[in-house]
């Protein structure tokens, strides 16, 4: 069956409003099915997706989001965020994305960023008299560093599926989210300074060292994740369970914020996400392999050596490849459907793996930015009390800054990609 009929029959059935995960199921066993296949491998690989010992991160790092965006810990961030950036032209925006930047060492999720920081966040802005459209994309462009900066739940399922390290693809990320980071509060910034946007409160040291002692010890959670990846004291699955045993003890002990029945909505929106994630992820390598059985990814290859491509034409052209899929598609959806298609020519090609992984996150979190399927623009809307159009008009700086960040990782992978997996001898 030909790759044209096949993703025709995929987008079709989502454009039909089947569920993701029943529409990549569906079209395998048609294709399989059609190709006289034994449909029992349906089933061996859809406990094959799963059974991997990497992707036990997956509903310990949802959970461990979960219960620090639950128990409040979010509003002891701002408080330091604020007392670090609040002096800025548009402080509140630059807190925003500070936030951000703090708890994506916390989530693994842009989810859990949207909700927890946007939740405090926005109706701060919207009372100090920042546009709701601006408000909304300061808080739906930043919460995309939560899946860049690690740990980073996208990067936990990718590293499975392409069997790359999930520690090096963290490395891989953190020079890209900082950097991410920045670009955003630069941004925020200039707008700020052309729509008037208040200065919250001078810098006040004193303010600024008694927020951090406030925060530190929230703070210190990534630095225990990261440090003892990098550090060889714990593969990532240790470290998410140890993410998770910590912050229920730092939000019941240390912060006092948590109580049972919050503990009792982390656990089961956590169930219900990891559910709809890996069964996305099971259903996903059924297609995978029948990508595979069907020789696809050759035949996308053969037409595309015809144009002498190098690994950054063809880096270009997955970019553009995925974010136009990630207008229509779900981020899990996207990189199942696409990254298959794209990793025989880029393994031919000579392209590091740490630096395609890095382009296909890039990628997923632009996606999460576009309409008509942007998953942290819709929740941002309804947070913020916006139309979607004006939203996205307002959120095209920052989408800017995303680009810009992708293209940075396309030509100098060797600086913004490989240099920190490198240092630990990743």
């Amino acid at each position: 069956m030909s790759l044209a009929l096949i993703l025709l029959f995929l987008l079709g059935s989502i454009g039909l409003g089947l569920p993701i995960a029943f529409a990549l199921a569906a079209v395998s066993i048609v294709v399989l099915a059609v190709g006289n296949v034994d449909l029992l491998v349906v089933a061996q690989r859809l406990y094959g997706g799963v059974n991997s010992f990497p992707l036990l991160a997956v509903p310990l790092f949802i959970l461990a989001g979960q219960i620090m965006g639950r128990s409040g810990i979010s509003g002891v961030l701002v408080d330091f965020a604020g007392a670090l950036v609040g002096a800025m032209r548009g402080g509140l925006a630059a807190v925003n994305i500070v936030t951000s930047m703090f708890f994506a060492g916390m989530s693994g999720t842009s989810m859990s960023d949207t909700a927890a920081v946007g939740g405090v966040l926005i109706p701060r802005m919207v009372d100090r008299g920042y546009s709701r459209a601006f408000t909304g994309a300061v808080t739906a462009s930043s919460s995309t560093i939560g899946i860049i900066i690690p740990p980073s739940v996208p990067m936990v399922i990718l590293g499975a599926f392409m069997q790359v390290s999930t520690g090096a693809l963290f490395a891989a990320g953190l020079l890209a989210g900082l950097l991410l980071g920045f670009g955003l509060i630069a941004a925020a910034w200039l707008v700020s300074l052309r729509q008037g946007y208040p200065v919250e409160a001078p810098f006040d040291g004193r303010r600024c060292v008694t927020a951090f002692f406030r925060a530190a010890p929230a703070l210190a959670m990534p630095g225990i994740i990261l440090g003892g990846i990098l550090g060889g004291v714990f593969t990532p699955t240790e470290a998410s369970a140890i993410a998770v045993v910590y912050g229920i003890l730092l939000a019941a002990l240390w912060y006092r914020s948590l109580t049972l029945g919050q503990l009792y909505q982390a656990f089961a929106e956590s169930a219900v996400l990891t559910g709809a994630v890996m069964l996305v992820t099971a259903t996903a390598h059924v297609l995978g392999f029948t990508f595979t059985y069907e020789n696809l990814g050759t035949l996308l290859i053969e037409p595309l050596t015809r144009f002498a491509l190098t690994p950054f034409t063809l880096l270009l052209v997955l970019s553009a490849v995925m974010i136009l899929a990630g207008t229509f598609l779900d981020g899990i959806a996207m990189m199942f459907i696409v990254v298959p298609l794209f990793m025989p020519a880029a393994a031919a090609l000579g392209v590091d793996p740490l630096q395609f992984g890095m382009v296909v996150i890039l990628c997923w979190g632009i996606g999460q930015q576009t309409p008509p399927v942007g998953a942290a623009l819709f929740i941002t809307a309804v947070l913020a009390k916006v139309d979607v159009l004006a939203l996205t008009r307002a959120n095209l700086p920052f989408i800017g800054v995303m680009v810009l960040v992708l293209a940075l990782t396309i030509l100098f992978p060797e600086t913004f990609v490989l240099s920190v997996p490198r240092l630990f001898g990743l």
